[in-house]
């Protein structure tokens, strides 16, 4: 078994060498023939395969994608300082998130883009995002200050404002932090609470060293049960809003943030909310 594994292995690496290579420039065409122009703002999800054909570094991708937006465009990218665990679990552990120095738990791609030149991050404690481009500062500020950190005061909600793309690169549509937003966007219309009766507290390390006491809404273990992220992909493919393409060996997922909220409108506006609103 365990040289057939290198075997399997062995011929990955040749053909994420050979068949599946693709640089920067390549990643740059398929997002344009996908919609992607200068000037937009595009927020990126992702997962760093080992075998996904890229010549090049996750640095390497990161110049790649600030070249297609553009100093005139938004290149965001969410910076969670923690994964595989909820919200509330994460600050149960009471470790401040350091702006400067705790590290993005949302990938190698993401962390590459954190550290480099002309990123800046928001100071949420628990979903701080980070942007590179024209209205950077804008973009991001008070993050800290609502404590819905994915709410209508937080900047997902400006990813809308923006007409934003979301892009998913060689991860699914179920990572994308985006959805959380729609998902508060439409809490009125379920029948149990969706986020937990009283805010946590949280801390921030900001710039300067100084520390900044945030509260923060955490989503109730009902919603997170009931949540049915498949019936709002089967809403945005029905509308063609979903565009996915290959390059490579990387799977691409387009669609835009409106797009998203859209779809949810609608199915709640039919009564068939992306919730499981029946008792569980």
């Amino acid at each position: 078994m365990a040289s057939a594994g290198k075997l399997k292995t062995s011929i990955k690496d040749l053909l994420a060498r050979t068949v599946w290579s693709y640089d920067g420039e390549a990643l740059a065409r398929t997002l344009a023939r996908m919609g992607v122009v200068p000037g937009d703002t595009l927020m990126v999800h992702s997962s760093w395969l080992a075998h996904n054909g890229f010549r090049g570094k996750a640095s390497d991708a990161v110049v790649s994608l600030k070249r297609v937006v553009g100093p005139s465009g938004l290149l965001v990218m969410p910076s969670l300082p923690y994964h595989n665990m909820s919200t509330a679990e994460y600050l149960a552990k009471a470790r401040p998130m350091n702006v400067r120095k705790t590290p993005s738990m949302m990938g190698m791609l993401s962390e590459a883009f954190r550290r480099s030149d002309g990123v800046r991050r928001s100071l949420s404690p628990t979903h701080p995002l980070v942007a590179w481009g024209a209205d950077r500062d804008a973009f991001l500020e008070h993050h800290e200050r609502t404590d819905e950190p994915f709410g209508r005061l937080s900047p997902f909600a400006r990813l809308v404002d923006r007409n934003a793309w979301i892009l998913g690169v060689d991860t699914p549509f179920s990572s994308f932090t985006f959805t959380h937003y729609v998902e508060a966007a439409t809490a009125n219309a379920l029948p149990f609470a969706f986020y937990d009766p009283e805010p946590l507290s949280a801390v921030t390390i900001g710039y300067e060293g100084e520390r900044i006491d945030c509260a923060v809404k955490v989503i109730s273990a009902r919603a997170n049960r009931a949540r049915r992220e498949e019936r709002l992909i089967s809403e945005l493919e029905a509308a063609g809003a979903l565009v996915r393409q290959r390059v490579g060996n990387t799977g691409l997922i387009l669609v835009r943030a409106r797009s998203v909220l859209d779809a949810a409108e609608r199915l709640v506006a039919r009564g068939t909310h992306f919730f499981e609103i029946r008792d569980m």
